[in-house]
């Protein structure tokens, strides 16, 4: 196997921690774990994603990444809502935010897709 054929099947935990890229004003945790399952829309993508929610455990009903799931487990430590996520193999990280009454999940990748 090449090194370009090597992919996330796990959440990464590691990497910088979210309490330093969650914006001050974002949901709170219990907010966020509230509002995360359900329709988003990416931009520039016609249909929507549903994500959905198990415990602390987040992943999209949808394989579009690669033909792989959004995997996310939400960070129990903080107050704001944040989450480790693999999207398409790739380790980032994640929180939402409000624009112009909009839930809206914010990726470290800069990434933001809407809530439907």
């Amino acid at each position: 196997m090449a090194e370009a054929d090597v992919q996330l099947a796990t959440v990464v935990k590691d990497g910088t921690p979210l309490n330093n890229l969650i914006p001050a004003g974002s949901l709170s945790k219990e907010e966020g774990v509230t509002t995360v399952a359900g329709n988003w829309q990416i931009p520039g993508v016609a249909e929507p994603i549903e994500l959905a929610i198990s415990g602390t455990s987040v992943v999209s009903v949808q394989k579009p990444f690669g033909n792989q799931p959004l995997m996310g487990e939400v960070e129990e430590s903080e107050r704001l809502f944040g989450m480790h996520v693999t999207m398409g193999g790739f380790p980032m990280k994640a929180w939402m935010t409000q624009d112009g009454g909009k839930k809206v999940l914010a990726f470290s990748n800069g990434g933001r897709w809407s809530k439907q």
